[in-house]
């Protein structure tokens, strides 16, 4: 149990010291790389541990300007983070191992990790690390002579510095468009001139003595060629100074030498040529070799001038050679391995998405179903009950319509019974009118029968369902047949005593203006007339107001008040 905790506690405080060297990665990242260095990949329990430390280990040594020649390391942590869905970290691993192989001087390879880390980076959302990604890639395409490649790629870079406000990002950006423009020709001088000026003021500003250097270079290199000998000597000076190793800045002395070659000093400028001479670089030797056989020339020394001429020629025959065998065979295969990984990680990430898809899916219909069986079952016998309860309410419906109906009969025959005894002479006055009081409470309870009749009635039903079709999709499927209306208007004018017919009659009332009386007199809303008689509400109220007018009536009369004064 004792030697259990101990390993639990080594592994915890490990955990702690990798997410202590992450904190420290962007502002202290020597101190992150001193307390990486304390832990051995060794003491990690689980694969994404020693994956995180073999990464967080590479870029602390990248930070830190530290060479590093095994690439090992970092090929673990790729090939753990190729196979989690974590963009983020499968991007960094990917741009890391491009600094390693950059740092072997593998630059075909680093190329294709760069490539590959710069879509992923994109999909992260990591700007900043996206402007470092393209720096690169551009630094690649520069140096394979692939000019207008690298500007395309060195002003997205710009566009991202600006995003994130990265001055040195910027400045860097800013640079190497102006280096490029450098080599276009005279005509693009001015637009060289701009950019390294504003780059260099900016970087000036924040201090950083290296791009400071870098930049400085190429203002010595533009102003050497404009012909402006001195301002080319300053900044080339000035790179020189701001170097870190003045030993073997074999590049500073090729730059300083031809400053001084324009300055038409020329002891200096051989001085410094010779020097840049111990560079392994072909490019540089040819151009210092070439620069000497020009000093050569004006010094009347024609044969040196040949000879030193012949082997800047051969330098830049085998620097020719070079770059057309890297370019021809191993970038171009980069792009190609770049583009396959891609494909090959996208449909990766595709498979592993639509396999937790499937079974999350496939879960969601299991349970769905059963839930959707359960819920038909509870349903179905629910509707059975309800079924049963409507058949039930329908049967008591129908044998309570059947009951008024035959009340309605009833009070009609008791009805004309009284109105043959009205109209009989053999009864007095005082009879007369009590015959006369009960035949109109008879009239009475027969209308208000017959009203409560239609309110339970299958048209009446019908009717309303008709209006809450046109309510809810502005269309119905039900109709009113001939049939329907013509039973309708025998109803209510039984309800109304036959006062509709007199009125029909005495007014000759049309089909339409008679079912628009019956509606109105059954207690229809007004809004609700156009759903059932097809006519717009418009129409409806001309026709209403035109009856009116006939009838002798008031506009705001009531068809029941005047049904009540013809009675």
């Amino acid at each position: 149990m004792a030697f259990l905790s101990v390993a639990c506690n080594e592994r915890q405080s490990n955990n702690r010291q990798l997410i202590l060297a992450d904190s420290f990665m962007q502002s202290r990242p020597d101190s992150a790389l001193c307390i990486l260095q304390g832990i051995s990949m060794d003491k990690f329990a689980t694969q994404a541990d020693s994956a995180y430390y073999a990464l967080l280990l590479t870029q602390a040594r990248d930070k830190n300007y530290v060479v590093q020649t095994d690439d090992s390391l970092i090929r673990y942590a790729v090939a753990y983070y190729d196979k989690t869905n974590d963009v983020r970290m499968q991007a960094k691993a990917h741009y890391y191992w491009g600094c390693v192989y950059r740092d072997m001087n593998r630059q075909a390879e680093a190329f294709r990790e760069f490539l590959i880390a710069a879509p992923l980076t994109e999909k992260a959302k990591e700007k900043r690390q996206l402007g470092l990604v393209y720096n690169n890639i551009g630094f690649i395409y520069n140096i394979q002579g692939f000019n207008e490649k690298a500007d395309s790629i060195y002003q997205l870079m710009e566009v991202i510095a600006q995003e994130v406000k990265d001055t040195a990002l910027w400045s860097e950006a800013l640079s190497k468009q102006g280096s490029i423009a450098l080599t276009k020709g005279k005509e693009y001088f001015p637009i060289a001139e701009q950019k390294l000026s504003d780059a260099f003021e900016a970087v000036n500003r924040v201090g950083n003595n290296g791009l400071k250097a870098n930049i400085s270079a190429s203002l010595s290199n533009l102003y050497s060629r404009m012909d402006e000998g001195e301002k080319a000597l300053y900044y080339a000076k000035l790179n020189l100074a701001l170097r870190r190793d003045t030993a073997r800045a074999y590049h500073a002395f090729l730059i300083l030498g031809d400053a001084y070659y324009k300055c038409e000093q020329y002891d200096s400028a051989i001085f410094y040529l010779n020097k840049s001479l111990m560079s392994k670089d072909y490019g540089r030797k040819a151009g210092a070799y070439m620069r000497l056989a020009d000093i050569a020339m004006i010094q009347g020394n024609a044969a040196l001038s040949v000879e030193l001429e012949r082997n800047s020629s051969a330098y830049k025959d085998s620097l020719y050679k070079f770059r057309r065998s890297v370019v021809a065979h191993e970038m171009i295969e980069a792009e190609t391995d770049a583009h396959t990984m891609l494909q090959k990680l996208h449909y990766k990430g595709r498979l592993n998405m639509y396999l937790y898809a499937f079974i999350l899916i496939t879960a969601m219909i299991i349970i769905v179903t059963l839930f959707l069986y359960k819920r038909y079952r509870r349903k179905n016998d629910l509707l059975q009950k309800d079924k049963q309860q409507l058949e039930k309410v329908n049967q008591d419906l129908s044998q309570h319509y059947a009951n008024l109906q035959t009340d309605i009969t009833e009070k009609d025959l008791e009805i004309e019974k009284l109105r043959k005894e009205l109209v009989s002479h053999q009864i007095d006055e005082e009879e007369r009118a009590k015959l006369q009081a009960e035949l109109d409470e008879m009239i009475l309870k027969r209308r208000t029968l017959a009203k409560e009749a239609f309110l339970h009635s299958p048209l009446y039903a019908k009717m309303q369902a008709i209006i809450q079709d046109y309510q809810d999709r502005d269309e119905s499927d039900e109709e009113i047949s001939d049939q329907e209306w013509q039973e309708f208007v025998v109803g209510m004018d039984v309800e109304w005593n036959n006062a509709i017919t007199d009125l029909c009659v005495k007014y000759q009332l049309s089909k339409e203006e008679l079912h628009l009386v019956c509606l109105n007199l059954a207690g229809f809303p007004f809004s609700h007339l156009e759903y059932l008689l097809h006519l717009s509400r418009r129409t409806l109220y001309r026709k209403k107001s035109a009856l009116l007018k006939r009838i002798g009536a008031e506009q705001n009369c009531d068809f029941e008040d005047i049904l009540q004064k013809n009675r």
